[in-house]
Protein backbone atom coordinates (compact mmCIF):
# COMPACT_ATOMS: atom_id res chain seq x y z
CA UNK A 1 0.00 0.00 0.00
CA UNK A 2 2.63 2.54 0.73
CA UNK A 3 4.45 1.77 -2.07
CA UNK A 4 1.42 2.35 -4.45
CA UNK A 5 1.37 5.92 -2.41
CA UNK A 6 4.60 6.63 -2.75
CA UNK A 7 4.34 5.98 -6.98
CA UNK A 8 1.68 7.59 -7.12
CA UNK A 9 3.18 10.94 -5.56
CA UNK A 10 5.95 10.49 -8.06
CA UNK A 11 3.59 10.15 -10.69
CA UNK A 12 1.83 13.14 -10.35
CA UNK A 13 4.53 15.01 -8.88
CA UNK A 14 6.30 14.40 -12.67
CA UNK A 15 3.15 15.08 -13.76
CA UNK A 16 3.04 18.65 -12.53
CA UNK A 17 6.62 19.72 -13.14
CA UNK A 18 6.02 18.14 -16.86
CA UNK A 19 3.20 20.92 -17.52
CA UNK A 20 5.38 23.66 -16.09
CA UNK A 21 8.11 22.94 -18.69
CA UNK A 22 7.99 25.62 -21.49
CA UNK A 23 8.96 24.02 -24.88
CA UNK A 24 9.09 24.66 -28.26
CA UNK A 25 5.90 22.91 -29.50
CA UNK A 26 5.55 21.04 -32.78
CA UNK A 27 2.11 22.85 -33.75
CA UNK A 28 2.72 26.40 -32.19
CA UNK A 29 0.11 28.69 -31.59
CA UNK A 30 -0.73 31.49 -34.19
CA UNK A 31 -3.33 33.88 -34.44
CA UNK A 32 -4.33 36.35 -37.54
CA UNK A 33 -6.82 39.62 -37.02
CA UNK A 34 -7.79 42.08 -39.80
CA UNK A 35 -10.52 44.91 -40.09
CA UNK A 36 -12.83 44.18 -42.86
CA UNK A 37 -14.96 47.17 -43.46
CA UNK A 38 -15.88 47.94 -39.37
CA UNK A 39 -15.65 44.00 -38.50
CA UNK A 40 -13.19 43.03 -36.52
CA UNK A 41 -12.26 39.18 -37.78
CA UNK A 42 -9.76 37.05 -36.02
CA UNK A 43 -8.45 33.39 -36.69
CA UNK A 44 -6.96 31.51 -33.87
CA UNK A 45 -4.81 28.18 -34.11
CA UNK A 46 -1.90 25.52 -33.73
CA UNK A 47 -0.04 25.67 -36.76
CA UNK A 48 1.30 21.56 -38.04
CA UNK A 49 4.30 21.53 -40.11
CA UNK A 50 4.00 18.91 -43.41
CA UNK A 51 7.45 17.21 -42.12
CA UNK A 52 8.03 15.27 -45.59
CA UNK A 53 4.36 13.47 -44.61
CA UNK A 54 1.48 12.68 -46.59
CA UNK A 55 -1.30 14.93 -45.45
CA UNK A 56 -4.74 14.94 -47.36
CA UNK A 57 -6.26 11.41 -47.43
CA UNK A 58 -3.41 10.38 -44.93
CA UNK A 59 -2.23 12.47 -41.73
CA UNK A 60 -5.79 13.93 -42.31
CA UNK A 61 -8.34 11.41 -43.86
CA UNK A 62 -10.80 12.67 -46.53
CA UNK A 63 -15.00 12.83 -45.58
CA UNK A 64 -14.28 13.50 -41.90
CA UNK A 65 -14.80 16.56 -39.60
CA UNK A 66 -11.24 18.25 -38.71
CA UNK A 67 -9.92 21.07 -36.46
CA UNK A 68 -8.39 22.44 -39.24
CA UNK A 69 -4.80 22.95 -37.36
CA UNK A 70 -3.58 20.94 -34.15
CA UNK A 71 -4.30 20.84 -30.53
CA UNK A 72 -7.31 23.39 -29.51
CA UNK A 73 -10.13 23.68 -32.49
CA UNK A 74 -9.49 26.50 -34.54
CA UNK A 75 -11.47 29.33 -33.20
CA UNK A 76 -12.99 32.51 -35.33
CA UNK A 77 -13.99 35.55 -34.04
CA UNK A 78 -16.17 38.28 -35.90
CA UNK A 79 -17.11 42.00 -34.13
CA UNK A 80 -20.13 42.39 -36.20
CA UNK A 81 -22.77 40.04 -37.60
CA UNK A 82 -21.78 38.26 -41.01
CA UNK A 83 -23.37 36.25 -43.12
CA UNK A 84 -21.65 32.86 -44.30
CA UNK A 85 -23.93 31.86 -47.78
CA UNK A 86 -27.42 32.13 -46.75
CA UNK A 87 -26.97 32.03 -42.86
CA UNK A 88 -26.74 35.13 -40.54
CA UNK A 89 -23.65 34.16 -37.74
CA UNK A 90 -24.40 36.50 -34.73
CA UNK A 91 -20.83 38.51 -33.81
CA UNK A 92 -18.94 36.15 -31.35
CA UNK A 93 -16.77 33.72 -31.32
CA UNK A 94 -17.09 30.27 -33.18
CA UNK A 95 -14.94 26.72 -33.55
CA UNK A 96 -13.56 26.39 -37.13
CA UNK A 97 -13.81 22.75 -38.75
CA UNK A 98 -13.32 21.72 -42.43
CA UNK A 99 -14.44 18.25 -43.92
CA UNK A 100 -11.30 17.58 -46.66
CA UNK A 101 -12.57 15.90 -49.50
CA UNK A 102 -11.06 13.99 -52.88
CA UNK A 103 -12.63 16.54 -55.13
CA UNK A 104 -12.85 20.17 -55.82
CA UNK A 105 -14.88 20.99 -52.71
CA UNK A 106 -14.71 21.16 -49.14
CA UNK A 107 -17.45 21.50 -46.27
CA UNK A 108 -16.48 24.56 -43.90
CA UNK A 109 -17.86 24.69 -40.71
CA UNK A 110 -18.72 26.70 -37.79
CA UNK A 111 -19.82 25.69 -34.61
CA UNK A 112 -20.75 27.16 -31.51
CA UNK A 113 -18.33 24.98 -28.95
CA UNK A 114 -15.33 26.86 -29.21
CA UNK A 115 -14.09 24.61 -26.07
CA UNK A 116 -13.16 21.37 -27.32
CA UNK A 117 -9.60 19.56 -28.27
CA UNK A 118 -9.60 18.93 -31.35
CA UNK A 119 -12.79 16.88 -33.04
CA UNK A 120 -13.61 14.53 -30.16
CA UNK A 121 -16.30 16.21 -28.98
CA UNK A 122 -17.69 17.95 -32.23
CA UNK A 123 -21.44 17.59 -32.36
CA UNK A 124 -23.38 18.60 -35.43
CA UNK A 125 -25.97 19.91 -33.69
CA UNK A 126 -24.08 22.90 -32.44
CA UNK A 127 -23.16 23.77 -36.10
CA UNK A 128 -24.27 27.56 -36.71
CA UNK A 129 -23.05 27.42 -40.47
CA UNK A 130 -21.95 24.60 -43.78
CA UNK A 131 -21.31 25.72 -46.26
CA UNK A 132 -19.29 24.13 -49.29
CA UNK A 133 -16.21 25.93 -50.45
CA UNK A 134 -13.93 25.51 -53.66
CA UNK A 135 -10.04 24.06 -52.68
CA UNK A 136 -7.30 25.07 -55.03
CA UNK A 137 -4.53 23.25 -55.21
CA UNK A 138 -1.22 25.29 -55.07
CA UNK A 139 2.17 25.45 -57.23
CA UNK A 140 4.32 24.46 -54.38
CA UNK A 141 4.17 23.05 -51.20
CA UNK A 142 3.30 25.33 -48.07
CA UNK A 143 5.61 23.50 -45.04
CA UNK A 144 3.45 24.87 -41.86
CA UNK A 145 -0.19 25.31 -41.55
CA UNK A 146 -1.61 29.01 -41.89
CA UNK A 147 -4.75 31.40 -41.85
CA UNK A 148 -5.13 35.06 -43.14
CA UNK A 149 -7.76 37.31 -44.10
CA UNK A 150 -8.58 38.97 -46.99
CA UNK A 151 -10.60 42.08 -47.71
CA UNK A 152 -13.03 41.72 -50.24
CA UNK A 153 -14.95 45.27 -49.82
CA UNK A 154 -15.81 47.08 -47.36
CA UNK A 155 -18.54 44.84 -47.56
CA UNK A 156 -17.14 41.61 -48.10
CA UNK A 157 -13.91 39.42 -46.68
CA UNK A 158 -12.95 35.87 -46.38
CA UNK A 159 -11.31 33.42 -44.17
CA UNK A 160 -8.17 32.01 -46.29
CA UNK A 161 -6.67 28.50 -44.96
CA UNK A 162 -3.67 26.88 -47.06
CA UNK A 163 -1.36 24.10 -46.32
CA UNK A 164 0.81 21.58 -47.81
CA UNK A 165 -0.55 22.43 -51.59
CA UNK A 166 -3.90 23.22 -50.39
CA UNK A 167 -6.01 26.39 -50.07
CA UNK A 168 -10.11 26.96 -49.37
CA UNK A 169 -11.43 30.35 -48.80
CA UNK A 170 -14.46 30.88 -46.47
CA UNK A 171 -16.25 33.89 -47.95
CA UNK A 172 -18.19 36.15 -45.61
CA UNK A 173 -19.90 39.62 -45.96
CA UNK A 174 -21.53 42.41 -43.57
CA UNK A 175 -23.62 45.37 -43.98
CA UNK A 176 -20.82 47.98 -44.05
CA UNK A 177 -22.41 50.74 -45.27
CA UNK A 178 -25.79 50.63 -43.50
CA UNK A 179 -23.74 50.48 -40.19
CA UNK A 180 -21.59 53.53 -41.58
CA UNK A 181 -24.27 55.75 -42.12
CA UNK A 182 -25.85 54.74 -38.60
CA UNK A 183 -22.39 56.55 -37.58
CA UNK A 184 -22.24 58.96 -39.28
CA UNK A 185 -26.21 59.82 -38.20
CA UNK A 186 -25.46 59.46 -34.69
CA UNK A 187 -21.72 61.85 -34.74
CA UNK A 188 -23.60 64.38 -36.33
CA UNK A 189 -26.14 64.34 -33.34
CA UNK A 190 -24.21 63.59 -30.89
CA UNK A 191 -20.80 65.54 -32.15
CA UNK A 192 -19.33 68.54 -30.18
CA UNK A 193 -19.96 71.79 -31.96
CA UNK A 194 -15.91 72.04 -33.15
CA UNK A 195 -15.94 68.75 -34.75
CA UNK A 196 -18.65 68.94 -36.54
CA UNK A 197 -17.07 70.25 -39.86
CA UNK A 198 -14.67 67.28 -39.78
CA UNK A 199 -17.45 64.93 -38.94
CA UNK A 200 -19.25 66.30 -42.21
CA UNK A 201 -16.05 66.31 -44.18
CA UNK A 202 -15.52 62.34 -43.07
CA UNK A 203 -18.61 61.58 -44.36
CA UNK A 204 -18.86 63.06 -47.48
CA UNK A 205 -15.32 61.46 -48.01
CA UNK A 206 -16.69 57.86 -47.17
CA UNK A 207 -19.34 58.48 -49.46
CA UNK A 208 -17.18 59.79 -52.36
CA UNK A 209 -14.56 56.92 -51.92
CA UNK A 210 -16.86 53.88 -51.49
CA UNK A 211 -19.81 54.73 -54.15
CA UNK A 212 -22.24 56.24 -52.04
CA UNK A 213 -24.86 58.66 -52.92
CA UNK A 214 -23.15 61.45 -54.47
CA UNK A 215 -26.08 63.71 -53.37
CA UNK A 216 -25.60 62.71 -49.59
CA UNK A 217 -21.73 63.24 -49.91
CA UNK A 218 -22.78 66.78 -51.41
CA UNK A 219 -24.99 67.65 -48.34
CA UNK A 220 -22.27 66.24 -46.15
CA UNK A 221 -19.61 68.54 -47.48
CA UNK A 222 -21.77 71.64 -48.25
CA UNK A 223 -22.16 71.38 -44.34
CA UNK A 224 -18.51 71.13 -43.75
CA UNK A 225 -17.45 73.98 -45.86
CA UNK A 226 -20.33 76.35 -44.30
CA UNK A 227 -18.84 75.54 -40.83
CA UNK A 228 -14.98 75.53 -41.54
CA UNK A 229 -13.69 76.12 -45.61
CA UNK A 230 -10.01 74.89 -45.61
CA UNK A 231 -8.01 73.23 -48.46
CA UNK A 232 -8.74 69.95 -47.65
CA UNK A 233 -13.10 70.14 -47.83
CA UNK A 234 -12.56 72.80 -50.01
CA UNK A 235 -11.40 70.24 -52.98
CA UNK A 236 -13.33 67.75 -51.69
CA UNK A 237 -16.76 69.53 -52.60
CA UNK A 238 -15.20 70.48 -55.94
CA UNK A 239 -14.80 66.41 -56.37
CA UNK A 240 -17.91 65.88 -55.72
CA UNK A 241 -19.32 68.58 -57.30
CA UNK A 242 -18.12 67.03 -60.61
CA UNK A 243 -19.18 63.93 -59.42
CA UNK A 244 -22.62 65.34 -59.61
CA UNK A 245 -21.87 66.48 -62.90
CA UNK A 246 -21.97 70.40 -61.90
CA UNK A 247 -18.37 71.03 -63.76
CA UNK A 248 -19.15 74.76 -63.02
CA UNK A 249 -19.47 75.15 -59.58
CA UNK A 250 -16.77 72.35 -59.66
CA UNK A 251 -14.26 74.52 -61.36
CA UNK A 252 -15.40 77.43 -59.30
CA UNK A 253 -14.80 76.00 -56.09
CA UNK A 254 -11.17 74.73 -57.53
CA UNK A 255 -10.27 78.64 -57.57
CA UNK A 256 -11.35 78.81 -53.59
CA UNK A 257 -8.94 76.30 -52.99
CA UNK A 258 -6.07 78.17 -54.20
CA UNK A 259 -7.72 80.95 -51.62
CA UNK A 260 -7.79 79.15 -48.83
CA UNK A 261 -4.08 78.26 -49.54
CA UNK A 262 -3.18 81.94 -47.98
CA UNK A 263 -4.54 81.51 -44.84
CA UNK A 264 -1.47 79.51 -43.71
CA UNK A 265 1.25 77.76 -43.89
CA UNK A 266 0.34 74.61 -43.29
CA UNK A 267 -2.69 75.04 -46.02
CA UNK A 268 -0.05 76.45 -47.75
CA UNK A 269 1.91 73.00 -47.84
CA UNK A 270 -1.16 70.99 -48.22
CA UNK A 271 -2.20 72.93 -51.46
CA UNK A 272 1.10 72.41 -52.77
CA UNK A 273 0.66 68.35 -52.20
CA UNK A 274 -2.59 69.12 -54.42
CA UNK A 275 -1.36 71.18 -56.98
CA UNK A 276 -0.76 69.17 -59.48
CA UNK A 277 -4.22 66.86 -59.44
CA UNK A 278 -6.49 70.25 -59.17
CA UNK A 279 -4.48 71.54 -62.21
CA UNK A 280 -5.51 68.03 -64.30
CA UNK A 281 -8.43 68.03 -63.22
CA UNK A 282 -9.60 71.48 -63.04
CA UNK A 283 -8.54 71.04 -67.12
CA UNK A 284 -11.18 68.13 -67.54
CA UNK A 285 -13.78 69.84 -66.02
CA UNK A 286 -13.40 72.72 -68.04
CA UNK A 287 -13.59 70.69 -71.03
CA UNK A 288 -16.90 69.24 -70.43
Amino acid sequence: MKYCFSLLCLLLLSTSMYAQLDLPQSSPKASTSYRVGLTDVTVNYSSPAVKKRPIYGALVPFDQIWRAGANKCTDVSFGTDVKIGKVTVPKGKYSFFLIPKNGKTWTAILNSDTEQWGAYQYKAEKDLARIEVQVETLPKSIEHLQYRIEERGIDQGAIVFEWERKRVALPFSMETMKMAVANIEKATKEGKSDDLWAIHAEAAEFFLNNNGDPKTALAHINESVKLKPIVWNLWMQAKIQAKNNDYKSAVATAAKVGEASKSSKDEADYYKELEKEITTAVAGWKKK
